[in-house]
């Protein structure tokens, strides 16, 4: 089994585990409003 970066092309990634309500909806309105998704550290964390 193989991560899907290796088997395509990824334009973004949300990281966290699992990720927060808040970093979904920071990700997706950057995305709407055609920025680059910036997430701050408060918005990554790894539970």
């Amino acid at each position: 089994m193989r991560p899907i970066h290796e088997v395509v092309n990824i334009d973004y990634s949300l990281p966290g585990c699992p990720p927060s309500a808040d970093a979904f909806w920071q990700f997706l309105t950057d995305l709407m409003a055609g920025r680059t998704p910036q997430l701050g550290h408060g918005l990554m964390h790894y539970d």
